[in-house]
């Protein structure tokens, strides 16, 4: 991090007065940490734009050595798309890249962010060109040309350019990852919550989402992809790991489980209720996996406690993940100690 970032520090704390703030500066914090900033600062409490910007770098910094891609079909299709559209329109993202000094790839993973590619919208939040935008930034001129607007777009967030030293050439994790989290705002690093706008298709990120400004709704699932796996989708991030497009698998979407990320419960589905139906049925529990979660899951999970001695609540928490991992590792070893009769 930059010695600016230390400075952003010093200067916070010997302007705190107390008194105020200016719409200017209402608008400053704003860009730097979204809507949620404002929010925290009309309720009284103190932000201080520079220590959240550099914690949310060593989150970042923090998920990169375990991070999976774990898409959804759906997910794993739009990835496809935006490969599509990397390839055809690359040559527009390298000239805003040339002006701005930012990298093309993160760029046209940002534009896909906002507006799945449309260069009829700008940048800063996909709203229509040629119109005065509506959604936050609104404090912009009106531009007609995409490219023009993409590069006033990326110039409001300067301060965010400098403080991560992010150049044209940049391909480092923490500092592409920080970068589209601060473009987005940081509420939900203040929340201490992944950001779907950065993660969404990938292991970090599970659940909950900003429904509307201030609405946090921590079920509801982003099914978008994020900033991460659409740059690594186009080798636009160098990593140890593979960020390559991959589908969700039965063992990522179990972890999630296992390390408390995901509770599951009657009247949900998906890749981890169908990973927990594949242990069941493993264990003589159930005979068939259908990815729900429905009265004959809930039975099943309950006998399984009951057997087992746990709490009887037909919910599967880390508590009942390991449990029947625990079963699964003794019914191998037992199979393994049985005489092979032919």
């Amino acid at each position: 991090m930059s010695s600016h970032l230390q400075q952003q520090n010093q200067n916070s704390a010997q302007s705190n007065t107390g008194t105020q703030s200016s719409d200017a500066e209402h608008d400053e914090l704003q860009e730097t940490m979204g809507n949620a900033a404002i929010q925290e600062m009309l309720n009284g409490h103190t932000i201080d734009p520079a220590s959240i910007f550099s914690g949310a770098y060593n989150n970042h910094k923090q998920q990169e050595p375990s991070i999976k891609i774990a898409l959804t079909e759906s997910q794993m299709r739009n990835v496809q798309l935006f490969q599509i559209h990397w390839e055809q329109h690359k040559n527009r993202y390298e000239q805003v890249a040339n002006q701005t000094d930012m990298p093309p790839k993160l760029i046209a993973a940002l534009h896909w962010r906002e507006s799945s590619g449309n260069f009829n919208t700008y940048l800063h939040q996909g709203d229509p060109l040629g119109k005065p935008a509506v959604n936050w930034p609104n404090n912009i001129p009106v531009f007609h040309k995409w490219e023009d607007a993409a590069i006033h777009a990326l110039n409001m967030k300067r301060y965010n350019q400098q403080e991560l030293s992010l150049q044209k050439d940049t391909t480092n994790f923490s500092q592409i990852a920080t970068y589209a989290e601060a473009y987005n705002g940081l509420g939900y690093h203040n929340r201490g919550k992944q950001s779907p706008y950065v993660y969404a298709g990938s292991s970090p990120y599970v659940s909950g989402k900003y429904v509307a400004d201030s609405q946090y709704d921590p079920h509801h699932v982003d099914g978008q992809v994020g900033v991460v796996p659409l740059v690594g989708s186009v080798d636009g991030i160098q990593t140890q790991h593979d960020l390559s497009p991959q589908l969700l698998s039965l063992e990522t979407a179990w972890d999630r489980v296992s390390n408390g990320q995901k509770l599951l419960k009657r009247g949900m589905d998906g890749m981890e209720v169908k990973a927990l139906q594949t242990h069941l049925k493993d264990l003589g529990y159930i005979e068939s996996i259908d990815g729900d979660f429905g009265p004959g899951t809930e039975r099943a999970i309950k006998d399984f406690q009951r057997d087992f001695g746990l709490t009887i609540d037909g919910i599967v928490g880390s508590g009942t993940a390991a449990e029947i991992m625990v079963a699964l590792q003794n019914k191998s070893t037992q199979d393994q100690q049985q005489p092979n009769i032919n």
